[in-house]
């Protein structure tokens, strides 16, 4: 099995895993995986599993293994510190069969780091204490990418055509690596074109409106209609939800409309854009 930084050709599908027992005991909220979500959309890349485990090796490889059934991008977030329940990296390096070793790049990521984080105050030491070292080792023939916020290097490997990017969970870090490393990752895929809007009908019963929507979808297969109702009697509007993929923007920008232009056809009412 070889090692590639450039990804494949295809629709990329992808999965999140975020990993933690403060997300599941409910001490932490998950917004980074909604951040993912609403990025990776942007992207054109279509969002498939998201999956939630705590710090336990074996719960961390099986969720890993789920999520590559159908994804052929998966993204974790969290367990990449220098801490004893930091072990996104040893369940990743046991699910595959593969060595933690100490890797040059991630080593001298961890050491510019701390060298900046001491100079600024934050922390008393720049030494590359064993808990510290423990950042720098990454599964055998995975890549280290650059954090320049905090300490720990994200990580990018690939097993059987599907990508794994390993983040940290702490959200400043975690966007900074997604933004720094897997957005030219994916922008280089040339992967497909998204686009959405978000209008609102006059309507405030969604049950009359979900036929509608149906035979819409069947007039335009490539666009996804949703609608997204409030508590009932709460609002004299329903707002609808209508995205499209495709090669390209001007594409999937016309078909986005068409299907609007044909809702407000099929319901003799005007779309208003979302307030």
């Amino acid at each position: 099995m070889t090692e590639s930084t450039e990804p494949s050709e295809g629709t990329l599908r992808a999965g999140i895993l975020a990993i933690g027992d403060e997300v599941l005991d409910g001490l932490v909220l998950d917004t980074n995986s909604n951040w993912i979500e609403i990025h990776l959309a942007t992207l054109g890349v279509e969002m498939n599993r998201l999956v939630s485990v705590r710090d336990n090796l074996t719960e961390i490889g099986r969720a890993l293994k789920f999520l590559m059934e159908t994804c052929n991008l998966v993204i974790t977030s969290g367990g990449l510190g220098p801490t004893h329940d930091d072990m996104t990296l040893k369940a990743v390096a046991q699910a595959f069969n593969r060595n933690l070793v100490e890797d040059p790049k991630a080593l001298s990521i961890v050491e510019k780091q701390y060298r900046d984080l001491h100079e600024r105050g934050i922390v008393s030491s720049p030494e590359i204490t064993e808990s510290r070292r423990k950042m720098a080792r990454i599964p055998k023939g995975s890549a280290a990418l650059n954090n320049t916020v905090g300490g720990a290097p994200g990580v990018m490997l690939e097993i059987d055509n599907v990508t794994i990017f390993c983040l940290p969970g702490v959200p400043s870090e975690l966007k900074m690596i997604f933004d720094g490393s897997i957005v030219p990752w994916i922008q280089k895929k040339g992967t497909s074109e998204f686009y959405e809007r978000v209008v609102e009908f006059e309507v405030r019963d969604e049950s009359v409106f979900s036929p509608i929507i149906d035979i819409v979808m069947k007039m335009h297969p490539s666009v996804y209609i949703k609608s997204m109702p409030r508590t009932y009697g709460t609002s004299h509007v329903l707002k609808i939800w209508v995205s499209s993929r495709g090669s390209d923007k001007e594409t999937v920008t016309r078909i986005v409309d068409d299907a609007i232009r044909s809702l407000c056809h099929e319901t003799g009412l005007e779309a208003r854009a979302d307030r």
